[in-house]
């Protein structure tokens, strides 16, 4: 029983982590008390706290911080080429979370998280060619269902309606600018017959007017043009950083699983302090490399609010969670957990950020939630056709489990016992 709530409390932990730092961190970023704080800044504060959490944790490991620090000393001793490797995942991952902010900061909450799940499709290719795994069929179908569904959630179908609706909105003011510019040549005839210096002026207002109106309607329809080319940078830059985050996250993590999987299993808290230590001496640097004007005269945390350090105990968090829910729940499970935190994090976007649901978005989330249960082997389509459609013998008679070979879980040999069907008038 305790087990049992320490597993669904862990995945209860995972799903609003998952959820609630992707509409965190977007927040933070478009909505900012003051001064906009430092991305590079806010990765190096989460190296820095995760640092001393998985040191104390490693510390009640070993039996206290002086067994602590021997094993640590002993371990970097004894293995120093081991701790020389993990400076590459450690790279990638600081990279992995610079390219988080910069995608959340230029895409909506719903489709980054949704972006975000392509690492599953680059895991796969890495486990393919680094550690030699193997897919089976429904692994390759979720793999194809995640493409579809991320190419779904970018919304291309969407925008290629809005351009031809754009374009169709920019030539209408032409055409209504030529109907009443004619209109107003056939008035200023009339009155031409019978008024003649009161047209020829009527004549010049009436061109200043339309002048005035071409001249709104270019500056108008040249705005529009420029939100219109500024909003599909922003998300062309968003979405490449999102790739670029899935990309560096799937490789470091199939590199750290191949070092895992070695002679050599040290301590899951050992190998967090090795990657947060390289992880906060890159952060530092890149800070170093950042030209901010504003950090010398108000400090590196500058623009650091209450959300902000929530962004940053999140992401911290969600760090430390990869530990315990390997521990306390298996894949399936934690596929499951994915899932709901795409549906609760389309919901906040929602409420949050007044995000607009299309058709196009729902059938890409679709697309991807079935892709992760079908690769984690949460559904298994073969089971459901044998359940909906159950196997008949030669005379038409369904085959279905015996009771008795229900009840008695501990029987390897599945006893099978006929049905006899009503017969067909």
């Amino acid at each position: 029983m305790a087990a049992e709530l320490r597993k669904w409390g862990a995945l209860t932990v995972f799903v609003a982590q998952n959820a609630g730092v992707v509409l965190l961190m977007r927040y933070s970023r478009v909505h900012p008390s003051g001064a906009p704080y430092s991305s590079r800044v806010a990765v190096l504060m989460q190296e820095c706290t995760k640092l001393p959490i998985c040191s104390l944790f490693y510390f009640i490991e070993c039996g206290g911080p002086l067994s602590g620090l021997r094993a640590l000393r002993k371990d970097l001793a004894e293995n120093s080429i081991e701790w020389l490797q993990l400076g590459l995942p450690a790279m990638l991952y600081t990279l992995q979370n610079n390219a988080l902010f910069i995608g959340l900061t230029n895409l909506e909450a719903a489709v980054a998280h949704v972006t975000y799940q392509s690492k599953i499709f680059f895991t796969a290719v890495f486990s393919i060619c680094m550690l030699g795994k193997q897919l089976g069929k429904m692994q390759w179908l979720g793999l194809f269902m995640l493409v579809l569904g991320v190419v779904c959630v970018q919304g291309l179908a969407d925008q290629l309606l809005r351009s031809a609706m754009a374009s169709g909105a920019e030539s209408a003011p032409a055409t209504k600018g030529a109907r009443l510019h004619g209109r107003s040549n056939a008035g200023l005839r009339m009155l031409g017959e019978s008024l003649v210096d009161e047209a020829s002026v009527a004549g010049e207002l009436d061109a200043q007017l339309l002048h005035d109106a071409d001249a709104l309607e270019d500056g108008v329809l040249e705005g529009a043009r420029a939100l219109a080319e500024a909003a599909a940078g922003s998300a062309v830059i968003g979405l490449s950083a999102m790739l670029t985050a899935s990309l560096c996250t799937s490789f470091a993590s199939v590199y750290f699983e191949k070092m895992l999987k070695g002679a050599r299993k040290p301590s899951l808290w050992l190998r967090n302090i090795q990657l947060a230590s390289y992880s906060a001496a890159i952060a530092v640097a890149t800070v170093l490399c950042e030209e901010d004007p504003l950090r010398t005269t108000e400090g590196w945390l500058h623009g650091f609010s209450f959300i902000t350090w929530c962004v940053v105990g999140m992401n911290v968090l969600g760090g430390l969670l990869v530990a315990v829910t390997i521990k306390y729940a298996d894949n399936i499970i934690r596929g499951f957990a994915q899932a709901v935190a795409i549906i609760f994090g389309a919901m906040g976007s929602y409420l949050l950020f007044d995000f607009h649901i299309t058709p196009s978005f729902v059938v890409g989330v679709c697309f991807v939630i079935v892709a992760i249960l079908l690769y984690g082997g949460a559904i298994d389509p073969e089971d459901i056709g044998k359940r909906l459609c159950p196997a008949r013998d030669a005379r038409g008679l369904r085959l279905v489990p015996a009771e008795d070979d229900l009840e008695d879980s501990s029987s390897q040999e599945p006893f099978m016992k006929r049905e006899q069907e009503a017969p067909q008038p």
